[in-house]
């Protein structure tokens, strides 16, 4: 079930029932545009919809949803509009037409020959949400929102129904005889920090799951009113927490300001000449990003669902199961994943060629959207070990550092290779002589050039030129 967040929310468990949530919290702080994001995972999934408010029009709804003058595929209702004067009439109507669309969807269930097992299935789970209950009480009585809603939570609990009802908070006393319906409940908050407000969100309770301890979990809402969730956030490495503000990066890492980082480069400094268990290692890599995970369309909890599978694909391979752990180095990298070798420099090129098959077999199954499509860089070379603050292992170095700059280079499927590491691997067999191929140079960082190979054969790789080539190629 697609509830923006809930991964992070529960601490991965996203197995939930059926649940009608209160979500309450202050003026502004994206409540409507929770509902919107929620609907719209619905709608991108062939899921039956229903969107009830007494705030937007026909139009508004349009471009809330952006749908550029598409049918909305669902139930849409604003009772407000239905009479010149609003009353109990309009609810009625309301709940007339919330019934005749849900039991639609039990016909349609059993004309279907499958239906049986389509009843229990979750493609018949229904979204809804009610945007917002205090403008509901502000235009009706609030003796007749309560008869509303106790009849439409019973419709609704009919069916296998996930919905949000909204509040502004703090809640009114007046209003808290009319949200005892609800199975669930989420809050936001705002938060000040460094001057700025920061938005938070948390779990209180939802059906068939116990919160012993509800944690708040900072979010963010972008210009298109997009939501990405603590895990996904940029944190500084120096402590950890959120950045709210432009990053500063140092060896390609975040900071909150130059302050930060050149106080881990002191840090670094310091564990060098003390700490003797700080040493420089010489690692092969394999750099590994998922095209198109950072798309503001994408949901976060599909790039949630990528990340997972991309990790099961890659545990899954040959070159990197059978291989010892003290003998490798894993590094999660937002996108992706940086995985390095300690010895073979074969592996990283082996690891690139398993994972292409894994997942070329895995997307001809699945929908358009759904499908995983990575590019991967691979180079070779030094990296540094230090215990940071925390007492937690770092690594860091040219060995990742030039790997994820030669991966950036690249598009769709294309496995991207640094000279020196290509020299490595192109004399040790003639496949790897035949498909090891010279694409060009490139000039990255400070004026650096970088020579660039492409593997790939009719199993594996991309034999396009990548764009970023194709575009220096065509300039005047």
């Amino acid at each position: 079930m697609a509830i923006p967040g809930l991964a992070e929310l529960t601490d991965g468990d996203e197995n939930i029932s059926p649940t009608l949530f209160l979500l309450s919290g202050p003026p502004g702080i994206g409540k409507r545009d929770y509902c919107r994001e929620f609907l719209e995972e619905g709608l991108g999934s062939k899921k039956r919809c229903i969107f009830l408010s007494s705030k937007i029009t026909d139009k508004e709804k349009i471009e809330l949803f952006d749908m550029k003058g598409g049918s909305f595929r669902s139930l849409f209702v604003n009772p407000v509009l239905l009479y010149e004067t609003p009353d109990e009439k309009s609810l009625e109507e309301t709940l007339m037409q919330i019934t005749s669309y849900l039991s639609d969807i039990r016909a349609d269930e059993l004309q279907d020959q499958q239906s049986s097992s389509a009843i229990e299935n979750d493609d018949n789970i229904v979204y809804f949400a009610m945007d917002s209950l205090n403008h509901f009480c502000d235009i009706f009585e609030v003796s007749s929102i309560k008869k509303f809603l106790a009849r439409l939570v019973l419709q609704l609990k009919k069916r296998k129904t996930i919905g949000f009802f909204t509040i502004d908070s703090p809640i009114s006393t007046e209003y808290q005889h009319i949200v005892s319906f609800c199975d669930g409940i989420m809050e936001m908050k705002f938060e000040e920090s460094n001057d700025s407000l920061i938005r938070k969100i948390r779990l209180l309770s939802m059906a068939g799951h116990a919160m012993t301890k509800p944690t708040w979990i900072q979010f963010s809402i972008d210009k298109n009113g997009r939501f990405t969730f603590a895990d996904d956030l940029l944190k500084c490495t120096l402590d950890g927490r959120v950045i709210q503000h432009p990053p500063v990066y140092y060896l390609d890492l975040p900071f909150h300001s130059e302050g930060c980082a050149r106080t881990y480069r002191k840090f670094i400094s310091v564990f060098k000449d003390l700490d003797p268990k700080y040493e420089v290692l010489n690692y092969n890599f394999c750099f590994i990003d998922i095209v198109g995970l950072s798309n503001p369309e994408l949901a976060v909890h599909r790039q949630k669902e990528k990340i997972v599978r991309l990790n099961e694909f890659i545990s899954s391979c040959n070159s990197f199961r059978k291989i010892s752990d003290d003998l490798k180095i894993i590094l999660p990298a937002g996108d992706g994943m940086a995985i390095g070798y300690e010895n073979n420099p074969e592996l990283p090129y082996k690891l690139s060629v398993e994972l292409h098959g894994f997942l070329r077999k895995y997307n001809k199954r699945m929908a358009h959207d759904n499908q995983i499509k990575v590019r991967i860089g691979l180079s070779s070379g030094p990296v540094f070990t230090v215990y940071d603050i925390s007492n937690r292992l770092n690594v860091w170095g040219p060995g990742i550092i030039m790997a994820r700059r030669v991966m950036d280079l690249g598009d769709s499927w294309h496995i991207l290779i640094t000279e020196n590491f290509a020299m490595q691997l192109k004399p040790l067999y003639e496949e790897y002589k035949n498909n090891i191929r010279l694409i060009g140079s490139y000039e990255i960082k400070h004026g650096e050039k970088l020579n660039v190979y492409s593997a790939y054969s009719d199993d594996y790789g991309n034999p396009e030129l990548p764009e970023k080539f194709k575009q220096m190629y065509t300039r005047p």
